[in-house]
């Protein structure tokens, strides 16, 4: 009797399939680059087809890496990076475009005609970029489907043209007034037709099956969350108050609104956390667009160390950045400034000033920016006694203790550092009625703690000094 839970997480930078049983135990898992091109200034894109093939081979790594088969799988959840766009043929299945990557900015222009026009939009969401897509297929839209990557991807493993509110709520698209669907007028005024828009589908229950032809076995997809909200099912935060932090290509600090949206700060609007059996939970996230990224800027873009772990040891190497700032904003700086055309910077630099300086100034920077979030979401929502934390660059044992002094409050690990994985495994498991969402808590095991090691004065004042350092 097949019992376990499969996990497909696919990021930016990379995807990772997760074999899970249901007493939470990581069995096997795999993971392969997933390469990005850049056509010009602002431009991100990825191969949709090649992302496919990708995840096709780390659903088969992770199996193999358990030693089991695709027949042991009770049940399949898929998590993505939100908001890329794959714009692809309704007859053949086939990509017409590349898939433009969230942080792609070519969709500048749309946003603030849209935002003029009095629509719900950002830069980096498919609303506004679709347009441009469909440009670049040169096709008639009324022969395309198009979705976000998890749309795709169960597309690709089931037929299925579905999504879940997680991932609509930021396309940009999302019936915001009316709770649920696609928003008609939006629609009518970039002239897209409806059947080109995926249904909307629970983020866990029955959702589709995967065709045996594609990985061997019909398998119930039981799970479809983005990324982030998925991280948050790996922590059991699901309810108002609950935050978690996100150390990946980018860093998000997210924090449960209950059942109502709510939105406290203009640069961090209402999301939808997860729509499940009948209850819709909500959240709020803060973004630092370039966290992970920025770290392997440092050391393949500006080659200064041969690593991030190199990086590492460099930071720990010193007992602090002396007065070397580092704004890790390669890429705009999110919220709570919602500037995203201001670029990083490096300053405070001296004759006395080495790696070790730069490597602690950058992690350090990155600390800082989760706490302008972070004072942000304090104002409005209750406040943890600990932060919950994962991520790969959560294994930053410097990053974590300089958090908890930024944050003056413990810093908490969670064992498995692929926590979107790991969540997307979980949901799969809810919606396959293999346990519940009151045993999401007891499945989620941390294995460091990190306590404040100064006093609030000193960490205010060091945080101060940052602000007026970077301020723009």
């Amino acid at each position: 009797m097949p019992e376990l839970l499969l996990a497909l997480d696919a990021g930016t930078t990379g995807a990772r399939a997760m074999l899970v049983n249901p007493a939470g135990a990581v069995l096997g898992v795999d993971k392969r680059a997933i390469a990005s091109h850049f056509p010009a200034p602002g431009f991100v894109e990825q191969d949709a087809a090649e992302v496919w093939d990708i995840c096709r081979a780390v659903i088969d790594g992770a199996l193999a890496a358990a030693g089991r088969s695709i027949s042991d799988v009770a049940a399949f959840g898929v998590t993505t990076q939100r908001a890329s766009i794959v714009l692809w043929d309704r007859a053949t299945g086939e990509p017409v475009a590349p898939m433009l990557v969230w942080s792609d900015l070519r969709g500048m222009d749309e946003y603030k005609a849209l935002r003029a026009a009095g629509f719900t939009s950002w830069p980096q969401v498919p609303s506004a970029k679709l347009p441009a897509a469909i440009a670049l297929s040169g096709r008639d839209p009324k022969d395309l489907q198009w979705g976000t990557l998890d749309s795709w991807l169960t597309y690709r493993l089931s037929g299925a043209h579905v999504t879940d509110a997680s991932a609509a709520w930021l396309t940009g698209y999302y019936d915001y007034a009316n709770g649920s669907g696609w928003d008609a007028a939006l629609l009518a005024h970039q002239k897209l037709p409806l059947t080109m828009f995926p249904a909307q589908v629970d983020s866990w229950g029955a959702i589709a099956e995967s065709d045996p032809a594609v990985i061997g076995a019909q398998v119930p997809i039981t799970a479809l969350i983005a990324d982030q909200e998925a991280a948050m099912v790996a922590h059991g935060a699901l309810e108002r108050g609950d935050w978690k932090a996100t150390y990946g290509t980018s860093g998000v600090l997210m924090a449960g609104t209950g059942d109502a949206p709510e939105t406290i700060h203009n640069s961090m609007p209402a999301e939808a956390l997860a729509f499940a059996g009948g209850r819709a939970r909500f959240c709020v996230e803060g973004m630092v667009i370039t966290t992970g990224s920025m770290i392997e800027w440092l050391c393949g873009g500006l080659g200064l160390f041969a690593s991030p772990a190199a990086m590492e040891a460099a930071a720990a190497s010193v007992a602090d950045a002396g007065k070397v700032v580092v704004r890790p904003s390669l890429a705009g700086m999110g919220a709570p400034h919602g500037l995203f055309e201001t670029r990083g910077l490096i300053a405070g630099l001296s004759f006395a000033d080495g790696p070790g300086q730069v490597a602690r100034a950058a992690l350090q920077g990155i600390a800082f920016r989760f706490r302008e979030i972070a004072d942000v979401i304090a104002d409005a929502l209750p406040v943890p006694e600990a932060l919950p934390v994962a991520g790969g660059l959560s294994a930053s044992d410097t990053l974590m203790q300089l958090q908890a002094d930024a944050l003056q409050r413990p810093v908490r690990r969670h064992a498995v550092r692929e926590a979107s994985a790991y969540g997307a495994a979980l949901a799969a498991g809810m919606g396959a009625g293999l346990f519940g969402e009151s045993d999401l808590k007891r499945l989620a095991r941390y294995d460091a703690e990190f306590l404040p090691k100064v006093g609030r004065a000193e960490a205010d004042a060091a945080f101060a000094r940052w602000r007026d350092a970077v301020a723009v």
